[in-house]
């Protein structure tokens, strides 16, 4: 229990309440109570250990005891993700989240399988994030995943192109991965087709855009295997994991 932790987003005081679904785990989940010490984090590098002084109805408050703001470990990772039916999406971003990954955008292309109308997309953008908040608590990291979705294929190629360096995941590449790794990179994308995969058109594409082709091997993973591979790769290369 005196490892547990939850998420803050805002605190400008030493006596800060738990939110409501953070303070529903504590109580019912983990029976946290008067003195009992735990960690929170406001997502954005911001840990504190923190002393429980009472359950005020639903809510628990705690007390500060010691604060620190953590950096973020370079490069940071970036997965544009393709649409996936079922639960597909969920799982990649789950794993991301534990390996630290930054950011997770979902975008549609010509392959795709699925299409999601607004009301969809708000729903599945609401439980993702509400899935990479969950694993980065367990997972002990200070900064949350960002997750979205719904990203058209125009939209991908624009940012694409902002980016400062991207990798594109294409069985047909034929530049490994760990070759095609910057040294000294602040910031990596990675853009990972959907389950029908990318079509030639769009790896030329995204090549125009900045993208670099790389394949990860002569084996075809799943497109929620993929970015978790190539992520677990990336973060080996840069002396993050490993």
């Amino acid at each position: 229990m005196k490892q547990s932790w939850f998420v803050v987003e805002q605190w400008d005081e030493n006596e800060i309440l738990l939110p409501a679904d953070e303070s529903h785990h504590a109580i019912k989940v983990l029976r946290v109570a008067p003195p009992d010490v735990i960690t929170i984090t406001n997502g954005q590098g911001k840990v504190a250990k923190a002393s429980v002084t009472r359950i005020d109805g639903d809510r628990v408050v705690v007390e500060v005891l010691q604060a620190e703001d953590r950096r973020r470990l370079k490069p940071e990772l970036i997965v544009y993700q393709g649409a996936a039916k079922g639960q597909k999406v969920d799982d990649a971003i789950e794993r991301l989240a534990e390996l630290g990954v930054a950011e997770v955008w979902v975008y549609e292309s010509e392959r795709s399988v699925v299409q999601w109308n607004k009301e969809k997309l708000d729903r599945l953008t609401r439980r993702w994030r509400a899935i990479a908040r969950s694993a980065s608590k367990l997972s002990r990291n200070p900064f949350m995943l960002r997750a979205g979705g719904g990203l058209s294929w125009t939209e991908l190629l624009r940012r694409v192109s902002r980016e400062p360096y991207t990798v594109v995941l294409w069985e047909e590449g034929a530049l490994p991965l760990r070759t095609a790794l910057l040294e000294g990179a602040e910031r990596v994308a990675l853009v990972v087709g959907p389950e029908g995969g990318l079509s030639r058109g769009e790896v030329e594409a995204l090549a125009d855009a900045g993208g670099q082709v790389v394949s990860l091997g002569p084996l075809i993973l799943r497109t929620e295997n993929a970015p978790v591979v190539a992520a677990s790769a990336v973060l080996y290369h840069y002396g993050l994991i490993g």
